[in-house]
Formats: structure tokens, sequence, C-alpha cells
């Protein structure tokens, strides 16, 4: 009998220390994805942003996102938001982060008020995430990316896609 209350004692203290670790994570994992879920920039004036990604030789970079998609803050923090600040600022293209059913008002490419949910219907985007490429006056570069990353490839697909959009900025 003692034996046995010693093994439910034994068995109590580690499950109390494994709650304590599992909660200490929680909490790390918490603060985690609330650091990570910043946005990029919104836009407000897309022409303006598309004309400077213009002058850099770059596409204009649109993210379309839904509030607490797990697949938008890992495209957001581990792919788009390097490109907002690794290299030179003058080689970087522009990327701003737009939501997908979002309302709130910003310029759009005719100089009209647009929204989120407005610029989403324009391109055809009912899936979040969804990344475009786009030149100054607002049409395709390449082909969206459609979706997260899944199968560990979403780096190339988006090095492909930027290196096609530069390719037709730069021929004429």
């Amino acid at each position: 009998m003692k034996r046995t209350l010693a093994r439910i004692g034994t068995a109590a203290r580690w499950l109390r220390r494994q709650a304590a670790v599992l909660a200490a994570l929680a909490l790390l994992g918490t603060d985690t994805m609330a650091a990570g879920a910043q946005s990029l920039g919104a836009p407000r004036d897309l022409a303006a942003d598309a004309a400077q990604a213009a002058r850099r030789g770059q596409p204009l970079v649109l993210l379309f996102s839904l509030p607490g998609c797990g697949y938008c803050d890992v495209v957001r923090r581990n792919y788009l938001a390097p490109l907002t600040r690794d290299g030179a600022e003058a080689r970087r293209p522009v990327v701003r982060e737009v939501g997908l059913a979002g309302t709130a008002s910003f310029t759009g490419f005719d100089r009209q008020a647009a929204s989120g949910a407005q610029l989403a219907a324009r391109y055809q985007v009912r899936i979040a995430p969804t990344v475009l490429m786009l030149d100054v006056h607002g049409a395709l570069l390449a082909p969206p990316l459609v979706g997260g990353d899944v199968s560990g490839m979403y780096g190339a697909y988006l090095d492909d896609a930027l290196a096609q959009a530069q390719r037709k900025i730069a021929s004429p």
C-alpha cells in the first residue's frame, strides 16, 4: 500500500512539473504569435506605392490575409517581412498587406477609394494568404501565390514569382 501511495505521489509531482512546463511553453508561444502577428504596411495609396516600387525596378507585393490566419502569419513573418528589410532600401520591393475582407478605405490604382474586399474582388482573391506581384498600373506580373507554406517550398515559389516580376519590369 505504501509503495502504491509513493508511486501516486511521484506521478502527481511529475504531472505538476509537466503542467508547469506546458504552461510556460504556451505563454512563450502566445508571445511569439503576437509578435509575429504584426502586419506589414497597410496600403494608403496603391498608385503611389506601385510608382515607388517601379522606381526601384521592383513589383508592388500585396499580401491578402485574414485575422488569425496561421498560414498568413508564416508567409508574413518568414517570407515577406524579410523583403522589407534585407538589402539596400532602393532595391527592395514595396510590400503591403491587405485584409481579404477589409473595409478600411485607401486610394486604389485608379485614384478612387477602395477597400481590401473590393481589391480582392478585382483580382478574384478568395483564399488567404494570397500574394500578388503588381506593376505600376496594377497588372499582375506573375501568377498569384495562393495558400500557405505546406510543402516547405514557399520561399522558392516566392523567389520565382519575384524574379519573373522583376524581369517583366526590366523589359519594356
